[in-house]
């Protein structure tokens, strides 16, 4: 009888456990994005799937001829921008990712040197230029913005390894550095003090990154202050997003995990 009530207990205890959980999903990809309507996208070296939030595949892309991806950015999600560093090429795709207008090649615009790149306002987009230790925006492939040399600037020598814009900021983190702000303008403003992270998120009120030790952290940007997203939980996190009610956590097994924010 005991023995029936434990069992029993467990079972309860582990479907309550679970109960949260949206979606377990094992990704092929060495990188995840997701877009504002809680899609998600697994990033290979060559392709890229596009899945809805309950794990269901959308759309595929592939591409064999113009080198690995780089980055993919899907900010706005009509138009996903994909960087190929090796080829310094710039593809658009549509919301069924397909290749929407012609590939956009740097080294006419020469931006040959581009090691980042990210979606601007306005069909803009910002590039940044490790030789030059600069931010350029171009739109309609026209150059609009410049910022000035960061490295003489800072007095340091940076080697920024994320790009995003969001809410009229544009981010640039270094690892050593910490997260360079600008404004839409390419004019720097502050060094917001988060180090050692591969990609972040920004939101209205908060970043959200993976910090040293695999774990989920926060930064308020009212408070300034950092905490831990639920440690004893998940403490061997590769990457995080969050999108409306839910969050999206990879893990360094690749295993993506959606759960429910619990804040």
């Amino acid at each position: 009888m005991i023995k029936s009530l434990l069992f029993t207990f467990s079972l309860l205890f582990l479907s309550l456990a679970g109960f949260n959980q949206i979606l377990t999903k094992s990704l092929d990809g060495n990188q995840f994005t997701t877009d504002q309507f809680g899609n998600f996208y697994d990033i290979s070296s060559r392709e890229v799937k596009k899945y809805n939030k309950k794990g269901e595949l959308l759309f595929t892309y592939s591409n064999n001829i113009l080198g690995e991806i780089s980055s993919v950015d899907v900010i706005n999600p009509l138009k996903v921008l994909i960087y190929f560093r090796d080829f310094t090429k710039i593809l658009t795709l549509d919301d069924a990712m397909s290749v929407r207008g012609d590939v956009l090649n740097l080294n006419d615009l020469n931006l040959e040197e581009t090691s980042l790149v990210c979606r601007s306002y306005n069909n803009g987009v910002w590039f940044y230029n490790p030789i030059k230790y600069q931010l350029t925006r171009i739109e309609n492939r026209q150059v609009i913005n410049v910022s000035s040399n960061l490295s003489n600037l800072l007095g340091e020598n940076i080697q920024p390894n994320y790009l995003l814009e969001f809410n009229e900021k544009v981010y640039l983190s270094d690892i050593k550095s910490g997260i360079l702000v600008f404004d839409i303008y390419g004019t720097y403003l502050k060094t917001i003090p988060i180090y050692n992270v591969k990609a972040f998120q920004v939101k209205q009120k908060y970043i959200l990154y993976v910090n040293a030790n695999q774990q989920i952290e926060i930064y308020n940007l009212f408070t300034l202050e950092k905490s831990i997203y639920q440690a004893e939980k998940y403490d061997d996190v590769k990457s995080v997003r969050i999108e409306g009610s839910n969050i999206y956590i990879l893990s360094k097994k690749n295993q993506l995990i959606i759960d429910k924010i619990e804040l």
